[in-house]
């Protein structure tokens, strides 16, 4: 199983927060999808999704992510 984190900008309160989460559990391959809101994150859990597919998932759902590299 992978892992990303996305680092996703704009995502202020709960229903933002189910909105990302809705759109990435779309996904195919995504097997569970963690939200942390006070630092505007996502860690997926999948089997080969590629980034950009949960880029556009974010995307769609109204917010702008890029994977998190390193340290933020």
């Amino acid at each position: 199983m992978d892992k990303t984190v996305l680092k996703i900008d704009g995502m202020a309160c709960e229903m933002c927060s189910k909105k990302v989460d809705d759109s990435l559990s779309a996904v195919k391959g995504v097997n569970s999808v963690k939200l942390d809101l006070k630092k505007g994150t996502a860690e997926i859990m999948h089997e080969g999704a590629k980034d950009e597919d949960l880029i556009r998932a974010v995307l769609d759902a109204g917010f702008r992510s890029k994977v998190k590299q390193g340290f933020f």
